[in-house]
């Protein structure tokens, strides 16, 4: 007798553990953070010839109206800076990411975002301050104050986070390239309906790391050779991992989290791995109280083209 129940709660706890996560997820429909921009302002100049341009970046922010596009020249570039931007609908646009750059002389953030609808494309962004731990210095912070920030076409490099989304939802990071960082792109708090998408994330300590965070999409990106983890999901619910290139990492993805939110797991679907046996599901492990396991069922059998722009 004792046998039997023994052999029904092993069977029960594999069936939970292999279960497919076939179940498609009721998510909110996300809007394009496109339908809440309007940039139909006047263009601020930095860094040109012209006699109405601004020889710093902040100075130009500050004197901008809701609606401004602003315009910085690479030929002044280096900008040694520290950027804070308050005001809504701001569009900050370099001439060329490779040649535009914002140096943060390492102290605190080189980008600070605290504004709806915010607009960062075209930039190197290098040099945050070292401090890990509370501050989290980054070369993009998005605070919880901002809605809707877009971070687009930009080279993230050498700082002590690359992209920090501190709580704020609805944020969209696509396309740039984000290496040789801290963590890559960090994500906390009540971060929501965010979206990470097309870029190359690599040569970081961790690529991707969430912790406490729902409803966040990851997909379309080359995550590759981050000396630390490739992705870790801290406590996610609703979390979709999808399409996205997993190459060289020292370990590819983690996950922990509680066990009654087990109904709100995460997905993986359709990643490309290159540690994958190539038959059967991708087994990525991780811990809800005690170790567990999550699966990619079908893994792609060849990377992704990530088309990245910078």
């Amino acid at each position: 007798m004792k046998n039997g129940a023994l052999c029904i709660i092993i069977f029960l706890f594999f069936g939970l553990a292999f279960t497919p996560t076939v179940r498609t997820f009721q998510l909110e429909e996300l809007s394009d953070p496109l339908l809440f921009r309007n940039y139909d302002g006047n263009t601020l100049y930095v860094g040109g010839s012209g006699p109405e341009n601004y020889s710093r970046i902040q100075d130009a922010v500050d004197n901008a109206s809701i609606g401004d596009t602003i315009f910085v020249y690479s030929k002044s570039s280096p900008y040694y800076e520290n950027i804070i931007i308050t005001k809504n609908n701001i569009k900050l646009v370099g001439e060329d990411n490779y040649d535009t750059i914002v140096d943060g002389n390492g102290i605190g953030h080189v980008v600070e975002i605290n504004a709806d609808n915010v607009t960062l494309e075209g930039f190197t962004v290098r040099h945050s301050g070292p401090i890990e731990e509370f501050k989290f210095d980054a070369g993009v912070h998005i605070t919880y104050m901002s809605d809707y920030a877009v971070i687009t076409d930009n080279i993230i490099v050498n700082n002590q986070h690359g992209i920090f989304i501190d709580g704020c939802p609805n944020s969209t990071i696509s396309k740039n390239i984000i290496s040789n960082n801290i963590e890559g792109v960090i994500i906390y708090g009540d971060a929501r309906y965010n979206i990470i998408s097309e870029n190359k994330i690599e040569n970081n300590s961790n690529g991707i790391h969430e912790a406490f965070t729902r409803h966040i999409t990851i997909i379309g990106n080359n995550i590759a050779n981050n000396t630390g983890i490739g992705i870790i999901c801290s406590y996610t619910t609703y979390h979709i991992t999808k399409e996205n290139n997993f190459i060289t990492n020292s370990f590819q993805a983690y996950f922990d989290g509680r066990f009654k939110y087990f109904s709100e797991r995460n997905q993986w679907i359709r990643n490309y791995w290159d540690t994958w046996i190539g038959f059967g599901p991708k087994i990525i492990r991780g811990r809800v109280h005690i170790p567990w396991i999550n699966f990619d069922w079908f893994p792609a059998y060849k990377p992704y083209i990530i088309p990245i722009y910078s």
